[in-house]
């Protein structure tokens, strides 16, 4: 009898234990499967699915007649899952031999993220490369498709339009500063993958990239060719340390060039050094020499100081007063000539008087009012003030010798080269002071005009302002402006003592100014012997001027014995450019006596 009892209780005891057996096993089911199950569902949907970013092609960087500058091309790059790669050092060695790495390196970065999901291994490979890695078929080892930056013109502008990083994020030029427009919108594609984290089948759900905005610039890629190749050879011919250029429409303010050398190709922009890279137009001051003095005698003219035909006694003999040390001309001395003459011989003296006759507070409101001392507000990043001494914080450096010294661009004033062709656009296209702009719009695929940066027929953001007029109105008169034109800038290329005679092109009347600069000591006091910046501004034709070109070519060598003056080494260039120029864009050429010099 007690043995039966034994049995039930036994039995009864096994059963109350199958039963909560059971019990925690309907227990954990119901936690897994009810409050649980969302968490293990993702679980699921993250092992057997892999989401692919899908990468958004920049928009395109045309010239102003649709000329692909910058565009994204799709490649391969290679990366690597950490945690599914098995044998590490055997992986490094296979993708080091392919890839072109090195394997120890490459196995030490492997082991420092072995416990991550994702490593870059190259990015940008070639395709052969690709399959050559898909053909290893190791587990964990990807191949992803995305966009890589490239300019098909190599180093053609590149100064304008700067570059991206290795993400495709614009990093200088047009490619920074409208970067919120030509980055795209990235997507995402959702696939089934296999243990090894590859994608499975065709096709795919998710959200789709769109591709950036197109960028149209001002540039003319034609223009731009020609200003770079006339860049070279002055270079080389007078192994100058550099040169820069920039070409204007006077009028409107488009830039339909801009160069400087040495230069880089924006593919392999990393590779340069920062000097290279340094768009000098827009950041290197630099004192403008005689090619500042059409502005001392536009002052003067505006002024009603002095008539265009007035003579101005430029003595024969260096000139020497109280306070303003000892002016010297280049060359010749020129007695008593014409306000005019002042500018086609390049008298520092005729400058200096003319200064006098102003006084500095007229004087310096006027170079003021030409937008010096100023950014230009060109739509490109990095752009400098230059350097021009306010007479209220340093009244003491605009006493005589300053003032004097001013007036033929030298002292207290230093220019940029982009100031410089902006203020002489101003004096040649009737006096009205131009915002330059190197973007003409923006479009997006369809097409549609999303910015217009000529026209302003598109509203424009709270940091953009459209070309034209920067408020300021006419600094000088239309007439003034004509009289400088027709009546002193001209004689500069055509007059008999002219300092650029060799500018003159047949069929088209050109005028301009020449200059030679010294270079001033980066350490103390006065010039550097023999190192001078020779440059040249100018435009053409007289009538209606439609091109101004500005050349400067940074301390050729003057132990060649071929010249360092404005005239003999940037002239001519320049001479170049807007015979070229004047030809490409169809301006009709006049009869004239003039011989093709």
């Amino acid at each position: 009898m007690g043995n039966i009892r034994r049995e039930i209780w036994g039995g009864m005891a096994f059963l109350l234990l199958l039963l909560a057996g059971l019990l925690a096993v309907l227990g954990r089911c119901s936690q897994l499967q009810i409050y649980r199950s969302d968490d293990f569902r993702q679980r699921a949907q993250r092992q057997q699915r892999m989401v692919i970013p899908q990468t958004s092609p920049r928009g395109l960087i045309v010239d102003r007649e649709g000329r692909v500058l910058a565009l994204s091309v799709k490649v391969p790059s290679v990366w690597v899952d950490p945690l599914l790669v098995k044998d590490k050092k055997q992986t490094a060695e296979k993708l080091g031999d392919i890839l072109t790495l090195n394997p120890m390196k490459l196995h030490e970065k492997i082991l420092a993220r072995k416990r991550k999901r994702f490593m870059w291994i190259k990015r940008y490979v070639g395709k052969e490369e690709a399959e050559k890695v898909r053909a290893l078929k190791i587990r964990g080892v990807m191949i992803q498709w995305e966009y890589q930056r490239q300019y098909p013109m190599g180093e053609l502008a590149a100064h304008v339009l700067g570059f991206t990083d290795i993400d495709g994020r614009g990093r200088e030029g047009i490619e920074c500063q409208y970067d919120k427009y030509l980055e795209g919108k990235p997507g995402r594609l959702i696939v089934m993958a296999d243990v090894s984290r590859r994608p499975m089948g065709p096709g795919g759900v998710g959200e789709a990239s769109e591709p950036g905005k197109t960028v149209v610039l001002s540039l003319d890629a034609v223009i731009q060719a020609c200003v770079e190749e006339q860049l070279k050879k002055v270079v080389k011919k007078y192994r100058a340390q550099g040169a820069s250029c920039i070409v204007m429409d006077p009028v409107k303010g488009e830039v339909l060039a801009l160069a400087n050398l040495p230069t880089f190709n924006p593919t392999e922009a990393r590779r340069a050094s920062s000097a290279v890279r340094r768009n000098r137009v827009l950041t290197d001051p630099f004192e403008p020499g005689s090619t500042f003095k059409p502005f001392t005698l536009a002052a003067a003219l505006q002024g009603n100081f002095v008539g265009i035909n007035q003579k101005i006694n430029c003595l024969n003999h260096p000139y020497s007063g109280k306070g303003i040390g000892t002016i010297h001309e280049y060359r010749n001395y020129h007695g008593v000539i014409s306000v005019a003459e002042i500018i086609e011989r390049s008298s520092n003296i005729g400058s200096a008087k003319l200064a006098q006759k102003m006084g500095k507070k007229y004087f310096h409101g006027m170079i003021d009012n030409f937008g010096f001392g100023k950014k230009t507000g060109i739509d490109l990043p990095g752009e400098g003030k230059g350097i021009f001494v306010p007479l209220e914080n340093d009244e003491w450096r605009w006493g005589q010798y300053a003032l004097t010294r001013a007036s033929y661009g030298q002292g207290p004033v230093a220019v940029t080269p982009m100031q410089l062709i902006r203020g002489f656009c101003c004096l040649v296209n009737g006096g009205i002071l131009v915002k330059p702009q190197v973007a003409r719009g923006v479009i997006d695929r369809n097409g549609e005009i999303v910015r217009d940066y000529i026209n302003g027929s598109i509203s424009l953001g709270e940091e953009e302002t459209a070309v034209g007029t920067d408020g300021a109105g006419h600094v000088i008169s239309e007439k003034v402006s004509r009289q400088l034109v027709e009546e002193a800038l001209v004689r500069v290329i055509e007059g008999q003592r002219g300092t650029a005679r060799a500018v003159a092109i047949k069929g088209y009347r050109v005028f301009g100014k020449t200059g030679t600069a010294k270079v001033p000591r980066k350490n103390g006091r006065g010039y550097e012997d023999n190192k001078y910046v020779s440059s040249f501004i100018g435009g053409a034709p007289v009538e209606n001027p439609k091109l101004c070109v500005l050349v400067q070519v940074r301390q050729p060598d003057r132990s060649l014995g071929l010249g360092y003056t404005g005239g003999r080494v940037a002239g001519p260039v320049a001479r170049e450019i807007l015979r070229q120029g004047l030809a490409y864009l169809g301006v009709a050429r006049q009869e004239q006596d003039q011989e093709d010099l």
